[in-house]
Formats: C-alpha cells, structure tokens, sequence
C-alpha cells in the first residue's frame, strides 16, 4: 500500500511538470524608474510590428514577453503582462519565434500616455493650505 502511494505521488507529479513544459507564461520586466501604473485589459493593449510603425509619441515602461504553444497565444501573454503593468501598447522587438515545442514573444511595453507625476497646478506647495500660484 505504501509502494502504491508513493509511486502514484511520483507519477502526478511528473505529469504535472510535463504539463507546464510546454504550458503558458510571460513575464514584464520594467525598466528603471517607470513603476506599474493602473492596469489596463490585455484586448485594449495594441500591438506594432516595431518602433517604426507605431506613428505616436510614446513612453517605454518594461520589456513583456510571452510563451505559449502558439505565435499569437505568446503575443497574447505578452499584451497581458504588457497591461498589468499599465501598457496599452506592445512593440514587437523580434517577431514571435519557435522555441522546442513553444513559441515566445518578446516586445518592448509602452504606453501613448504621458507618465503619472506628483504636482499640477492645484498642488499646494507653499504649506498655507492654498493652492500655489
């Protein structure tokens, strides 16, 4: 009975690992000094080809990459990881390219917003309470 157990945790678990070989994953890798800003859906993240034809004034945040069993499921695990981290744009550094069983995406993560930043023109900086002028 002991063998049984023991050779049934064995077998579940080496089919557990044979599944993620091939399985679904993506990271996001920011660059310094650009923090994650507010998420946004991974069907509202647009994809470029590269940086030449992307035609906007743009902010890098991050390089996003993505691993599937497909070139588009990779692409779409890089615009998932690319709007997490508040990209709505992903550029395509390479195209997507087969690796073993799996496909992978890398892609630089941007957004056409300008960054957040502290001040404006409301901001009280002066220490009375009142707006500065």
């Amino acid at each position: 009975m002991r063998h049984l157990l023991l050779t049934s945790l064995l077998l579940s678990s080496v089919l557990g690992l044979g599944a993620c070989a091939g399985g679904y994953s993506g990271s996001f890798r920011s660059f310094k000094g650009h923090g994650a800003g507010r998420p946004v859906a991974a069907s509202q993240v647009k994809t470029f080809a590269d940086k030449a034809s992307v035609g906007v004034a743009y902010t890098e945040l991050g390089i996003a990459k993505g691993k599937a069993p497909t070139a588009q499921e990779a692409v779409e695990q890089a615009k998932f990881h690319c709007g997490q981290n508040g990209g709505n744009m992903l550029i395509m550094n390479t195209q997507p390219f087969q690796s073993g069983a799996s496909w992978q995406a890398d892609a630089t993560c941007a957004t056409d917003t300008a960054p957040a930043t502290g001040g404006g023109a409301a901001t009280n900086v002066n220490g009375t309470g009142k707006p500065a002028h």
